[in-house]
Formats: structure tokens, sequence, C-alpha cells
């Protein structure tokens, strides 16, 4: 059973004839087997083991299983007022950096058009520095792409492919400042039973606090608005392939 994997991706098979689906297939491995991996070891190393079920974001997985060993083991209401504040700074660090990265890395190429780039004359370094790499066939994510429905002028689809480009420095920042506190990523080490295993120290603290004001100002300033505009472009998806309309989702924060 292997243990450390990105995600574990689904399948899906899509029959067309004549530009109409007339069938659709989705199919997805489940079982990992941690569960087994789990059974007749030591409860701390749940922490650890669990958080390889995913390389991209492990920290829900830590948290859920620390909280387990901390109420089996009666350290539920033992834990440091700083144990639980860094622990907290660590998951809310991940549920930022995972906006950041689905709305731009995984999803942003589907509204605005990358090639468009290739026409532009302006002086934007990174918008430039794109450019050039597609010009000379270094063009992967961005090419080749599915004639759909751009919908995005020339100048907003410019912009948001350059916060594309700075949401990577940004997440980048964001894997920093939880490995801070988290002491290693992926796979936090110094989330344990108890509290938080890392040293909190002015310098961590400093570390931690300038990376998290660009990530603050990144999100204000840039994705955002980013995400209003696409929502407001491509309204009519917001009815299309959806599922449950109301869904009450929070992450596992606590508090003393």
């Amino acid at each position: 059973h292997p243990i450390t994997r990105i995600e574990g991706h689904l399948k899906v098979e899509v029959i067309v004839d004549n530009g109409e689906v007339k069938d659709a297939n989705i199919s997805g491995t489940m079982f990992r087997g941690i569960e087994i991996m789990l059974k007749g070891r030591d409860p701390r190393d749940a922490v650890m083991l669990t958080q390889r079920i995913c390389g991209v974001c492990p920290e829900p997985h830590a948290t859920a299983s620390v909280n387990a060993v901390d109420d089996y083991a009666g350290l539920t209401d033992k834990i440091p007022e700083n144990g639980i504040l860094m622990r907290n700074l660590i998951l809310g660090t991940r549920s930022v950096c995972d906006h950041i990265l689905h709305f731009y890395i995984l999803s942003g190429l589907d509204y605005v058009d990358p090639a468009r780039v290739l026409k532009y004359n302006g002086s934007n370094k990174d918008l430039n520095t794109l450019k050039y790499f597609l010009q000379q066939g270094y063009s992967k994510p961005f090419l080749p792409r599915d004639e759909i429905d751009y919908k995005f002028d020339a100048e907003t689809t410019n912009a948001v492919v350059s916060h594309y480009i700075k949401a990577l420095d940004i997440y980048r920042k964001g894997q920093q400042a939880a490995t801070i506190f988290g002491g290693k990523w992926p796979h936090d080490a110094a989330i344990v039973a108890g509290g938080v295993s890392q040293q909190l120290t002015a310098d961590r603290v400093t570390e931690f606090m300038w990376r998290l004001e660009e990530i603050v100002d990144f999100v204000k300033n840039y994705y955002l608005p980013d995400v209003i505009a696409v929502a407001k472009t491509y309204s009519e998806y917001l009815e299309i392939g959806k599922g449950c309309q109301s869904l009450l989702a929070y992450s596992s924060y606590r508090t003393k």
C-alpha cells in the first residue's frame, strides 16, 4: 500500500458525439490502506502517517489525527495556549494557500486565454517573461488550450495571468510560513500530541509575520477582486453542475 501520494485524482471517461456529451463515468480508488497501517501502532504515529494521504494539504489530516489522540490521552484541556495558536496558524496558512492554489493554478486558466500574452507589448516583467517562454516553445501548462468561451478582454486577461504568476510566489511563501511552526513541509513534523514541538521564538514570529502580511495583501488586492470578476463575468457557471447549494465548511480551529 503506497503511503505518500499527492492526492489520488479521479478518472473521468466521457463519450462525446457531435459536440454533445452522451455518457460520462467517474471513478476513483478510495482505498489507500492507511487504516490498516495504523492498526497495532502507537497512537501518536497516526499524526505522521495520515499526513501521507496528501502531499498538498497534509495539515488537515494531522489536525484531525492529533485531535483524536489528544482526546484519547486526556490532553485536550491541557494543551498550552501557544500550542493551540501555533496549530491554528499552521492550519490557517494551509487553508488560505489552498484557496489561492485552487483558484489560480488549478482553475484559473479555465477563465482566461493565456495565448493573448503573445500579443502583449507592455512593460510587465512577468508577462514579458511568459511571452518569451511561450515563443520559445516552453508553453505548458499555458498551451495548448481549448477554444472555449473566454469572456475577458485582453487587459483583464493579462492582469489575471500576471496574478497567476504572482500567486506562485505567494503560495511558496505560504508554505514557508507553515514550515516555520510546522517544522517541515510537506508533512509537518511539529504537530504532536499535547501541542506543538517547535519552539515559539521572537525570530520565528517575525519570519512568519512578514510572510503573512504579503499573503494578506495579495488576498485583498489581487485574489478577491479576481474571484469577484470571474463570478460576475461567468455568472451562469454558478448554475452549471452545482450540487449542494448550501454547504457548511469550516476548519478545525480551536480556542483555549
